[in-house]
């Protein structure tokens, strides 16, 4: 076991990202009423753009007769939306609609905690491993 986990390196660089995305977030929410303020966000790690795509390819299919069909949603059908065309521009040429920035501090607060959990899962399940009973 020479050097770091690399699990542990992992979650430490989530963790990271989640932090840096919460800053970016907040200033966002703290430029609500700012003339002309773009909001700003960071972009997704590979592991999301390649699970999107991975995603995104998968179809479902009918293994048995009596199975329905299923359709993934299309762009442009109804409940399928692109996020990225979501916003609304004020008159004074913001468009941080502060309802959609809440949600995304939601996510990212939601995704943090989770790292967090499987850290500590982690280092219970190395201190166990090495017999230590400290908890």
């Amino acid at each position: 076991m020479a050097g770091k986990l690399d699990i542990f390196q992992a979650l430490v660089r989530r963790m990271q990202w989640l932090g840096q995305r919460q800053n970016v977030l907040s200033q966002n929410i703290a430029n609500t009423d700012t003339p002309g303020y773009r909001p700003q966000d960071l972009k997704q790690g590979p592991f999301e753009r390649v699970l999107a795509r991975a995603v995104a390819a998968v179809q479902p299919a009918a293994t048995h007769p009596a199975h329905l069909q299923g359709r993934s949603a299309q762009p442009g059908a109804v409940g399928a939306k692109d996020q990225r065309h979501t916003f609304e521009t004020a008159p004074s040429g913001n468009a941080v609609v502060i309802d959609e920035q809440l949600i995304k501090v939601a996510e990212t607060q939601m995704s943090h905690q989770t790292m967090t959990n499987l850290y500590r899962k982690h280092t219970q399940m190395l201190r166990a491993a090495l017999g230590s009973r400290e908890g």
